[in-house]
């Protein structure tokens, strides 16, 4: 009788950190989403049930916890691989490996195009997944001073402080991660156009014909063309004087053993008005 009763204890003792193992695992290791919500749910439910219950009803909720803690740690393991692995932005200079983006060639790039193998990826059809709903472009970044190379792409969801980086550098793949984007305005509200569209719109006059403008800018204020070998380029939201919306924002720069110095700072509109020019000093 003492030794049921000690078995009963141990087994018990047993369940109790597993079900406490299992709602840690899944509270600390899979992402925000309705599938945690799910798991973690899950995880109590049968916690509660198999505390109060007796007999079939017991094991029963036993398998359930123990079914839903291979679940949280498998999904969560194969979620961790996704973001690590999550494809590989378009090509732009074969003839370099190990090289995601170069000067000059990045002014070839079309944004419109990075964005869309992006959302073809299945990690982002994953995060879709997790998180339903309508994503919006909030910064797309291509610099070449990064080691290698760096393209960088932020989608906002609709929820006000929720965001996806999707950052590759070095000839490697897009790691994903989520980002906060509390108190950031949301690109949802402040539009006549949508991002998307004027990302299109960029797109058109081309990414060489605002490095053009920024070349001539600056040889018209020093009567010299600039000494660069690196630049980098941002699309975002910009509050410069009476506009608000995206910007295109340049920054070319000469770089010597891994050290940069700035040259000339390019902030234009999307239809190519330039909203400011600086050079360095």
């Amino acid at each position: 009788m003492v030794s049921n009763d000690r078995y009963a204890l141990i087994k018990n003792l047993f369940m109790s950190i597993m079900i406490t193992w299992c709602f840690f695992i899944a509270l600390w290791f899979l992402s925000n989403s309705w599938i945690k919500i799910v798991v973690l749910g899950l995880i109590l439910v049968s916690g509660v049930v198999w505390f109060a219950s007796r007999g079939l009803l017991r094991r029963v909720f036993k398998y359930v916890g123990v079914g839903v803690l291979i679940f949280a740690i498998s999904f969560s393991a194969f979620e961790g691989y996704m973001f690590r692995n999550a494809g590989y932005p378009p090509t732009f200079d074969n003839s370099q490996q190990g090289i995601t983006l170069s000067y000059p060639n990045m002014l070839d790039v079309s944004l419109t195009e990075i964005v869309q193998n992006v959302k073809n990826t299945p990690t982002f059809k994953l995060l879709m997944l997790e998180h339903p709903g309508e994503v919006s472009i909030g910064t797309i970044t291509l610099d070449t001073e990064w080691p290698s190379g760096r393209i960088e792409v932020v989608l906002d969801h609709e929820s006000d402080d929720l965001g996806f980086r999707f950052s590759a550098n070095g000839g490697g793949p897009y790691h994903v991660s989520h980002t906060s984007l509390v108190g950031m305005p949301s690109r949802f509200n402040f539009y006549q156009q949508t991002p998307d569209m004027v990302l299109q719109q960029v797109d058109d006059l081309g990414l060489q014909w605002y490095y053009d403008r920024a070349i001539e800018a600056y040889q018209n204020k020093k009567g010299v063309a600039p000494e660069i070998n690196a630049l980098k380029i941002t699309f975002m939201w910009g509050n410069q004087g009476n506009y608000q919306g995206m910007v295109i924002e340049m920054i070319g720069s000469y770089v010597v053993d891994n050290r940069g110095r700035g040259v000339f700072f390019a902030n234009f509109q999307p239809d190519g008005t330039l909203n400011y020019f600086n050079t360095a000093t």
